[in-house]
């Protein structure tokens, strides 16, 4: 009769749906908002950031010619200088994705904190130099549309990581990226 009454047991009307395992099989995908979450806003700003790493990285490293549209460079030997640094730089770029992109995985709320507080440091003296370079008014950082374009977009990074840094709790560190979702 024990075994009668566990067989009636019904599960409850709105079961936990863990977005990992559940979604992907079943061809849906969560909503907007699911990214925006508290758990989940440190794994949506790593996987932008790795994927705009990617492609800066591989156009850059492909087409180190790019530069010109952030740079001024005006001999032959400016240029090549500006092909081999930006290859070297887009390496790091492309690189530095891999590692955003797998540490979404990390558990350990000591080392991603690590991370994000690097990448706040890397991109605030990253911004400055760039607005102090900018401000000089050399003719080296072009202030067309792409070289502000620049600048604000390692603006934004910062502000990113800063918000982390400065603005969440370390629980949010120690967060997975696999929780459930409802």
């Amino acid at each position: 009769s024990n075994l009668d009454q566990s067989s009636r047991i019904r599960p409850s009307r709105t079961p936990r749906m863990n977005y990992n395992a559940n979604y992907n099989t079943r061809g849906a995908s969560p909503p907007l908002s699911y990214y925006f979450l508290p758990r989940q806003r440190l794994n949506t700003l790593l996987f932008v950031h790795s994927i705009a790493s990617f492609a800066i990285g591989g156009v850059g490293y492909l087409n180190p010619g790019a530069a010109q549209l952030f740079f001024s460079m005006e001999s032959d030997r400016e240029r090549g200088v500006g092909r081999i640094l930006t290859r070297l730089f887009c390496s790091l770029i492309f690189a530095q994705g891999i590692m955003i992109f797998r540490a979404r995985q990390i558990n350990d709320g000591e080392i991603k904190r690590a991370f994000i507080l690097a990448y706040f440091v890397c991109f605030l003296f990253s911004t400055l130099s760039l607005i102090m370079e900018h401000l000089s008014n050399e003719g080296i950082v072009d202030g067309k549309f792409f070289g502000v374009t620049k600048i604000m977009a390692m603006m934004g990074l910062t502000v990113g990581y800063g918000w982390f840094v400065f603005f969440q709790p370390p629980l949010v560190y120690s967060l997975s990226g696999q929780h459930a979702y409802r």
